[in-house]
């Protein structure tokens, strides 16, 4: 029982050893990002698969052996779920509720997307107070990168979590 229990604890420091001499391997494995081939965005794969036109189906051949109510099927969850709003994270940069907050809160949405212009901006007013915040970022690390970005023009901003709007990949 003991030699079985001590060669099973030899197998495990083994393979933990053979696994730290691959580490850079495994790593590089993982740290290239592929691209979005941006012809693709907003286009059905199973359309653009079997079109004998498009640029996927000339590189190589692709057979796709589905049912008609598979299609459909995968059709109508993308089209009930087309405005569905996900959690995700925003940087508020400015909330007031003095007398001018109105107005400073527009003049804080306008300068903000001047500099930023790809960036979502959202002004809201939740009783007492006017808010602007910024951007839909999906995880909470994306937020901080741009709240680092931006800390030098907005240095009371913060993050907050809210209902965001997911962008097409």
């Amino acid at each position: 029982m003991k030699k079985a229990i001590l060669i099973a604890l030899a197998l495990v420091a083994a393979s933990f050893a053979a696994l730290a001499q691959n580490t850079n391997e495994i790593d590089s494995t993982y740290a290239n990002r592929s691209t979005v081939d941006s012809t693709l965005v907003g286009k059905n794969i199973f359309n653009v698969l079997g079109d004998k036109n498009s640029s996927a189906s000339r590189e190589g051949k692709v057979v796709i052996d589905q049912t008609d109510a598979v299609a459909k099927a995968m059709s109508n969850h993308i089209a009930r779920n087309a405005s569905r709003s996900k959690t995700g994270y925003r940087i508020r940069i400015f909330f007031d509720n003095k007398q001018d907050a109105r107005a400073k809160s527009e003049k804080v949405a306008a300068s903000f997307k001047a500099q930023h212009p790809g960036i979502a901006v959202y002004r809201a007013y939740e009783n007492p107070y006017f808010k602007v915040t910024v951007g839909d970022f999906r995880s909470k690390e994306d937020a901080r990168k741009f709240l680092n970005s931006i800390k030098g023009s907005y240095p009371s901003g913060f993050i907050v979590r809210e209902r965001i709007n997911y962008s097409v990949l």
